[in-house]
């Protein structure tokens, strides 16, 4: 092994996840997005593990979606278009409009809009599922078809 590749095992190894286990089959590894997410990846880590149920999102698209009533976040890394699937974002809280906070997984299109007056709503991204994507979309449709499921978020270092 050359010092290249050592440093990019170093690199892989100091690179953190998130596993995501839904109740009726399916787990998932999102990479956290530290450097474009600081503040949000800190917060979502301090946290873990943790659990909620995450319905299909009425007014995005391909996602699923959660009110977590004890999680908040500052805004970065904002986006409302240009959302791949496997993107895990956050929803900050904007009371002004009634937005409550929210915590979104995109297996498929996912547009973050919502009932604002010009139908933007930005939303934190700040980890991707980069791997079978596929099964995710099977999960999100059985989400969809079938109602709401848990999903437990738990903290896995690469490596």
């Amino acid at each position: 092994m050359d010092e290249d590749d050592s440093c990019e095992q170093l690199e892989w190894i100091k690179l953190s996840y998130l596993k995501l286990e839904f109740e009726k089959g399916g787990v998932f590894y999102a990479r956290l997005i530290e450097e474009e997410a600081p503040k949000t990846c800190i917060i979502i880590k301090e946290r873990l593990p943790f659990e909620y149920k995450f319905h299909q999102s009425i007014v995005s698209g391909q996602a699923l979606v959660t009110l977590p009533p004890d999680l908040t976040v500052e805004r970065e890394n904002q986006r409302v278009a240009g959302i791949l699937p496997g993107a895990v974002c956050f929803l900050v809280r904007d009371d002004p409009v009634h937005v409550p906070d929210e915590i979104y997984i995109a297996y498929g299109l996912f547009i973050s809009r919502g009932l604002t007056v010009d139908m933007k709503q930005p939303v934190n991204v700040f980890a991707k599922i980069e791997d079978n994507l596929e099964e995710l979309m099977k999960v999100g449709k059985r989400v969809l078809m079938e109602g709401a499921e848990v999903v437990r978020f738990s903290l896995a270092l690469a490596g």
